[in-house]
């Protein structure tokens, strides 16, 4: 057993630094940045993970996750680049190292920070598993305690925080709408405030916290409606969340007297390219509807990634996955990601004021 476990360590150490060294290489021209040395901590859920959640329980260690970058599955929920990557790129870094693997690669590799996000986790436990918004802060602390960051000030000088989380925590609430989604959404922002605050607290001077996205517009939603529109209902859910999430943002700035806080807004980003399609090149000539995703399962008993007893593919990619806004039934591809990128750049501005 324990010749098997020391195999697969290894196994994983190398699919990981030859990830980590093409992340690198595409991310040389920016490593003379003008901003200097900048550490980004992640934290939350799929949109972020970069290779936390385990290979015998995530898709995202699975053909045909990473086809587009880097070739091959890594840990991203995507075809290639998530949320973290086109972060870190717009620093000048590389993308940070996931938690999971930070004792597989030399301290020097540590320096662009690291990320402690956990696909299907959420700011409370979810239906999904692994460990949650406040588990996650507690790696962090525990890691600043041991020193691994040289000093606090190693951290207050040069971090800056990405937080996406919440999507998972209203899974729960859409299974028993006997709930009061406003009072769950203020229950799940409360707690947010309070971890917010404690990375703030750890030393981490700037921390972008991400709204998010439009939930009724998830091809997990959108199917019933043959992906034809959204849901308003449960995009209704979004909006309240963000508005809520924008007043307590705009509370702690006041607190803080420095504007440490700063929102990301997936939501009107999402939703500008999934209603504009007109506008993306190759959506109208190929006749590629935005809502649908790129990788489904053959039927509705299988989904991206899935594989029967003789290991024989389920699912289906479709011609042009660079032209997709989804990749699977919840997660954008990495051009779904970009195009949400290149909306909320401007706002990642706010990161060195």
């Amino acid at each position: 057993m324990e010749k098997q476990t020391a195999i697969a360590s290894s196994c994983l150490f190398l699919l990981y630094i030859a990830t980590f060294t093409v992340l690198e290489a595409h991310h040389h021209h920016h490593r003379h940045n003008r901003h200097g040395s900048v550490k980004l901590f992640v934290f939350g859920d799929s949109y972020a993970d970069t290779g936390n959640t385990g290979k015998s329980v995530s898709a995202s260690w699975k053909e045909p996750y990473g086809i587009n970058f880097p070739g091959k599955p890594a840990g991203r929920f995507s075809d290639g680049f998530v949320l973290t990557d086109y972060i870190a790129s717009f620093l000048g870094i590389s993308s940070p190292v996931p938690y999971t693997l930070r004792k597989f690669v030399k301290k020097s590799k540590l320096e662009s920070g690291m990320n402690f996000a956990y696909g299907g986790t959420g700011v409370f436990d979810t239906v999904f598993g692994g460990p949650n918004l406040t588990t996650q802060i507690d790696f962090f602390q525990q890691l600043l305690e041991q020193k691994l960051y040289s000093t606090k000030n190693d951290v207050v000088n040069s971090s800056i925080a990405l937080v996406s989380v919440a999507g998972n925590d209203y899974a729960a609430y859409f299974g028993n709408h006997t709930k009061d989604f406003a009072a769950v959404t203020k229950f799940i922002i409360k707690q947010l405030a309070v971890d917010l605050e404690r990375i703030h607290g750890l030393g981490v001077r700037k921390i972008a916290v991400t709204e998010i996205g439009p939930l009724g517009c998830l091809p997990r939603m959108t199917s019933f409606l043959s992906y034809q529109n959204c849901s308003e209902a449960a995009n209704l859910v979004s909006i309240f969340h963000n508005q809520i999430l924008r007043q307590k943002v705009e509370e702690l700035n006041k607190e803080t007297k420095k504007s440490s806080f700063v929102i990301l807004d997936l939501y009107n980003a999402s939703l500008s390219a999934l209603m504009l399609p007109k506008h993306h090149q190759g959506y109208s000539t190929l006749q590629i509807n935005p809502l649908k995703p790129c990788c489904v399962g053959v039927s509705n008993e299988y989904s991206c990634g899935s594989v029967n007893e003789s290991g024989a593919k389920k699912y289906i990619v479709c011609d042009k996955p660079k032209l997709s806004f989804f990749w699977d039934s919840i997660h954008p591809s990495q051009n779904g990601w970009h195009e949400v990128y290149s909306a909320i750049k401007s706002s990642l501005h706010q990161l060195y004021l």
